[in-house]
């Protein structure tokens, strides 16, 4: 169980604090990164989810001594005319250098509140996100893949998946016929306040709205991956 201690005064815990700094690191969040078979740019959702991850991460077991790096693919698929992803990537990332030069001319501003004040989306059911993640032990002789795709645009529909998925969660685990320990009190991500609760809780609810999410380990000395049932993880989602 986390315990806060004595002049912890962030989000996440102190000895955290490094790797949050190395993965909101300019070269990190900003530049160009090859990862999972293609060039990668900025996610500005990583500013939040690292943070996230950093406070979630002792409550699950996970040291410390851990690197993150969370990107966005901004480019189509990586082929060699496209220099796996890196032109595109350039060109979004260029594009949002030379749109935060605009937003400091006071006219260009202005022009965007006022479009702003009649814009509206409503979403798309038919979209989908699809989120690839991948991890190395430190001894780089293990990994693990997991590869998820939910139903939904990532601003409103996929949202409300998670949203949905959690709020059943939470019910089901503190229903009053649950044999299963309680959720963790406090302010907590969905997966570190679900930990102790029964297996595949989270997962069970988010696969019943139609979200598909797949892990493969290769372990020391293994050739081939492995399959894992994602409802007996470790940390139980």
């Amino acid at each position: 169980k986390y315990e806060r201690k004595d002049g912890d005064g962030r989000f996440y815990p102190e000895e955290y604090r490094k790797t949050v700094k190395d993965a909101l690191s300019l070269s990190n969040f900003a530049l160009p990164k090859y990862q999972l078979g293609q060039f990668t740019g900025p996610n500005f959702m990583s500013v939040i989810n690292v943070p996230v991850l950093c406070r979630s991460a002792p409550i699950l077991g996970i040291s410390s001594d851990l690197s993150i790096s969370d990107k966005s693919v901004v480019s189509g698929a990586p082929i060699f005319l496209n220099g796996y992803g890196l032109f595109g990537t350039l060109t979004y990332i260029a594009t949002l250098f030379v749109g935060a030069i605009a937003l400091a001319v006071p006219p260009v501003r202005g022009t965007i509140r006022n479009r702003l004040k009649g814009y509206n989306y409503n979403g798309n059911p038919a979209g989908k996100v699809f989120v690839d993640a991948n991890g190395l032990s430190l001894n780089n002789k293990s990994t693990a893949t997991a590869k998820c795709v939910f139903p939904g645009d990532a601003g409103i529909y996929a949202t409300g998946h998670f949203a949905a998925g959690v709020a059943n969660a939470l019910l089901d685990a503190t229903s009053s016929d649950s044999n299963h320990p309680m959720p963790l009190a406090g302010f907590h991500s969905p997966v570190a306040a679900l930990d102790g609760c029964r297996q595949g809780l989270l997962v069970s609810h988010l696969k019943d709205m139609g979200a598909e999410i797949k892990v493969e380990v290769i372990t020391d000395g293994d050739v081939t991956a492995k399959m894992i049932d994602v409802t007996k993880l470790r940390s139980r989602l």
